[in-house]
């Protein structure tokens, strides 16, 4: 399985309890969807090596999941995957309705307005309560994009970009 086609769903952030449980930061909805009997991969931290951990449980929790994996039996364990993220194939990952898309296909894309004037690229997402929020860079300066649809004209995968409208106050 190569590298590249391996996207991130969340990051362990630290142990729980002493079983070898750990909470985990996601990405998105997508850690959510998986359940018992999955599994996801982490890389080891020399870059070199892959490794597959199977699902036990993902109960969810104010700031994230705990999860509960088979290989994972005891706290030194845990503790050893603190700081790690955790992937997925691409092709295993959960087909979206029209008009909604994995935070790694908008990361990157060239954002512009529909008079054509280019406002940089998304560099990261925030999630919010209501909507997301596109950190849009452009020579050191972010423009703050809600993702709401009166402000989303396009979303073109193919060509890297997305038209926008922006509100008064946000140009």
């Amino acid at each position: 399985m190569k590298k590249s086609c391996l996207i991130p769903v969340g990051r362990v952030v630290k142990p729980h309890g002493v079983r070898g449980a750990v909470k985990i930061f996601p990405y998105g909805d997508t850690l959510g969807q998986f359940s018992a009997g999955d599994t996801l991969i982490f890389v080891t931290s020399d870059g070199a090596a892959e490794r597959e951990i199977t699902l036990v449980s993902l109960g969810g929790r104010k700031q994230g999941y705990i999860g509960i994996f088979e290989e994972l039996k005891d706290l030194d364990q845990a503790r050893e995957m603190a700081g790690k993220e955790l992937f997925v194939p691409e092709d295993r990952l959960p087909a979206l309705p029209d008009g909604e898309y994995y935070h790694y296909q908008l990361i990157g894309l060239r954002v512009e307005t529909r008079k054509g004037e280019d406002l940089g690229a998304i560099r990261s997402i925030l999630e919010t309560g209501s909507n997301d929020v596109y950190v849009v860079e452009k020579e050191g300066k972010e423009i703050l994009v809600p993702a709401i649809e009166d402000v989303i004209v396009e979303v073109d995968l193919e060509v890297k970009k997305m038209t926008v409208d922006l509100p008064e106050g946000l140009e």
